[in-house]
């Protein structure tokens, strides 16, 4: 695809001679204006860079008090909208609750509207999510999925995004729930899926990831996961990593002390706990936590003798039904022949909805907000194609993906001429509200099950019909004995002195 031909700007140091370690972190379900819409709003400081220079008319493509949502379905059929606006701050960290929905078909819906088909010329664009979340359960608040948090409540997501770059336009790959999206971050492609599966079916994931690229070449990695419960969501989706589980697999404790002593792998792919104490940002969980975790990382990350030659990506997997006003673009590019067309008849040739994308290194300057510098935007391809450009990975050593070949990468973000001091990020809030243990478990929680399930030999519908509450879920993963994080941590004790 063509470049993008942008005013004249700093020019970037080539990454390759400037960062040694790429650190991505993903979170879960939440969209762009969700969590970083009001981060420069209109009439207020605005930031202090474009990348590429000239690339958007407004500085940053944020919320403004008029975009609004209906909550009677009847609009959708002529009827006079009656409006839900956009709120500037959320009333709670847990909001929106219950849990949107967020699978293909309800995700075209939140898009076009009640009874549309996906179109790119839409008759109600971005006008469908309150109406599709009147579907989540009986006492769901059309007008929570209109409530926005403010910076002020996100103070590590937002301090980062304001002291390093935001994009604000990255979409995730797929127009659809969690499995897809981040099979596209680590294979470029999901083999063709457009939803988890109810069972989730790991064998429908066996396709070649980065992982398996950067073990041939011989360059480092690891996956680090906050929980000590649940087998490592990466591992348990792409059956092929298998032969890696107690090298490559680690407890965020772990990805700590690699900060500290200087050791970080090239590569490091942090996954938040899903389950117990979960700090996945995945609503209803309390965004605080999340920004715990955040917080925990950046300080790991810049107090590293290794920070002047880190880049930090902090990103989310897909929207989770919360309410966007961007419309994903048309034209993306079909990875490969199982995808065309793949589930549903879906051709892969439309991204799903905007997310947060935060990016933190001493080369990158304060107030930047990026966009893509080619015709195909950012999306989580794109962080398998600055792995390419960055380590020199023959194409035919990457996995086999047009996605990951169009899209764009990280590079063009390090224009700093010296690597700066690590700024000061205000400290989250320090209570959490905690999720109960007697509520069903979540989509993706479900997915794990079924992923467990499946790797030990048991039947995945069977195990599910039989677990009703995420206790029951815990006590299931608990008799599956430890967990490879888990035994990871168990050798690097130190023994009896």
């Amino acid at each position: 695809m063509a470049a993008i031909s942008p005013q004249a700007g700093p020019a970037p140091m080539p990454i390759e001679q400037v960062i040694d370690h790429l650190v991505v972190v993903m979170l879960e379900n939440r969209s762009f204006d969700t969590m970083l819409g009001w981060l420069y709003p209109d009439g207020e400081a605005q930031p202090a860079r474009q990348i590429p220079a000239g690339s958007a008319a407004r500085a940053f493509d944020g919320l403004h008090a008029e975009l609004w949502n209906p909550r009677n379905p009847g609009f959708f059929r002529g009827d006079p909208p009656k409006k839900i606006f956009i709120s500037r701050g959320a009333a709670d960290t847990t909001i929106p609750d219950p849990d949107p929905l967020e699978d293909f078909n309800n995700v075209t819906e939140q898009l076009y509207g009640q009874g549309q088909a996906a179109s790119q010329t839409p008759a109600f664009p971005n006008l469908g999510f309150a109406v599709n979340y009147l579907g989540a359960a009986a006492d769901a608040d059309p007008a929570e999925i209109m409530e926005a948090y403010s910076p002020q409540q996100l103070p590590v997501l937002s301090g980062l995004a304001r002291s390093f770059a935001v994009c604000d336009a990255w979409f995730s790959s797929v127009p659809t729930d969690t499995w897809p999206n981040r099979a596209f971050l680590h294979a470029g492609t999901s083999n063709g899926n457009v939803v988890n599966g109810d069972p989730v079916d790991p064998a429908r994931w066996n396709v070649k990831t980065i992982f398996e690229t950067l073990e041939e070449i011989g360059v480092s990695w690891k996956v680090y996961c906050d929980t000590l419960l649940t087998p490592p969501l990466t591992l348990l989706m792409f059956p092929r990593l298998a032969r890696y589980a107690f090298d490559r697999f680690a407890h965020f404790d772990a990805f700590k002390k690699d900060c500290a002593a200087g050791r970080l792998p090239r590569y490091s792919f942090l996954e938040p706990s899903f389950l117990d104490d979960p700090n996945d940002q995945h609503p209803p969980h309390d965004v605080v936590a999340g920004e715990q975790f955040l917080y925990a990382i950046w300080q790991a990350v810049s107090q590293s003798p290794k920070w002047s030659r880190t880049l930090l990506l902090i990103t989310y997997d897909e929207h989770g039904g919360t309410y966007d006003h961007a419309m994903p673009p048309w034209g993306a590019a079909c990875p490969d022949a199982a995808s065309d067309p793949g589930q549903e008849g879906f051709g892969f040739d439309r991204f799903g909805v905007r997310v947060p994308a935060v990016a933190a290194s001493p080369w990158i300057a304060p107030g930047t907000v990026f966009r893509s510098d080619r015709e195909a935007p950012y999306d989580h391809a794109s962080i398998a194609a600055t792995l390419r450009d960055w380590l020199k990975i023959p194409a035919e050593r990457m996995p086999p993906s047009q996605r990951i070949a169009m899209a764009p990468t990280l590079g063009q973000l390090l224009t700093e001429e010296r690597p700066r001091s690590a700024p000061a990020i205000p400290a989250p809030a320090a209570e959490i509200r905690g999720t109960s243990l007697f509520l069903p478990p979540n989509d993706l929680q479900r997915s794990l099950i079924a992923a467990q399930a499946a790797r030990s030999g048991d039947d995945p519908q069977q195990t599910l019909s039989g677990i009703k509450t995420r206790e029951e879920a815990a006590r299931y993963f608990r008799s599956k004995g430890p967990t490879p994080q888990a035994q990871s941590a168990a050798r690097d004790l130190p023994g009896p002195a």
